[in-house]
């Protein structure tokens, strides 16, 4: 994942289920309004313009996907203060990393050797987002982008709004949460873009896709422009898929090396390549603690 901005790797599968436990039902967000062709129209007007063909853009919004305004407004009540990576550091979860990191030593091996990456860093990056792919998120991956460009319209920031508790109106105020949701809008756009991308790269139906609440999928839980960037085929089978272990593996460490990781000399240096992947100290701080444990694993 790095995978983003500030705001978005926040949203790791922790988040996810802190979410849930608040929030029921996060993935039964379509809106109860007129035909969501309405809804996306200036969208696929804006892809088809920025050069994806119109075939392809009719293909992915057939059927159109519902409009998640619920899951929107809900995005506004998580909160990286709420989570506990701490549970990462007890005995078992490091157990599991260990074996994990056994089970598969050739693919770590290989990675190591290819991108310069320790197993260690790799294997608590995947314990930590998706406890090596237990939890990889059940939302709708094209709906939650879909969902986020076209808040770069009034009305459907309005039905956001209109959708919010009282408390959380007066905390946030119009202004900001207009703001917030315009650069939401943009964001999600490009990943849209990217996802499109993918489609057209590894023939992967854009609608087949099930992640996080904020669109990141597989194991590592990369957004759609960290797979297009860093995905890698790990274990030759000419698919590059985010929910096998090897590619999991292959992709995580290449994201890392991209981001500096073997030229990251002091922990200060490796704490802003784990900052790239989630902008949370919490988990930066828990990333490097598991690395550490694990090194000499093999």
């Amino acid at each position: 994942m790095r995978n983003g901005s500030l705001w978005l790797r926040i949203f790791t599968w922790i988040t996810f289920l802190s979410a849930l436990a608040a929030f029921p039902c996060l993935t039964a967000f379509a809106a109860r309004t007129g035909p969501a062709e309405d809804v996306y129209a200036s969208l696929k007007t804006r892809l088809v313009r920025d050069g994806f063909s119109r075939q392809q853009v009719a293909a992915a919004f057939q059927p159109s996907p519902p409009p998640m305004y619920k899951l929107v407004s809900q995005t506004f009540r998580m909160r990286e203060s709420q989570l506990n990576y701490d549970q990462f550091l007890a005995p078992s979860e490091i157990s599991k990393a260990r074996q994990f990191i056994l089970r598969h030593r050739e693919s770590f091996a290989k990675a190591e050797s290819l991108y310069g990456v320790e197993p260690g860093v790799i294997a608590a990056i995947l314990l930590v987002e998706t406890h090596f792919g237990s939890y990889t998120g059940k939302t709708p991956t094209l709906a939650v982008f879909t969902t986020f460009a076209v808040m770069d319209q009034k009305s459907n920031r309005d039905r956001v709004w209109r959708l919010l508790a009282p408390s959380d109106r007066e905390r946030l105020g119009r202004e900001a949460f207009d703001k917030k949701l315009l650069s939401r809008s943009e964001w999600a756009y490009k990943e849209l873009t990217a996802l499109l991308d993918w489609e057209k790269r590894q023939k992967v139906r854009p609608e087949s896709l099930r992640g996080s609440v904020m669109g990141a999928v597989g194991w590592p839980q990369f957004l759609p422009s960290s797979l297009v960037g860093y995905g890698v085929d790990g274990n030759g089978d000419g698919r590059i898929d985010l929910y096998n272990s090897d590619d999991a593996i292959f992709s995580t460490a290449n994201y890392l090396q991209g981001h500096g990781w073997c030229e990251a000399k002091f922990p200060s240096d490796q704490e802003a390549v784990i900052w790239t992947y989630n902008h949370s100290k919490p988990y930066v701080r828990t990333i490097l603690a598991i690395a550490d444990t694990l090194k000499g694993t093999f």
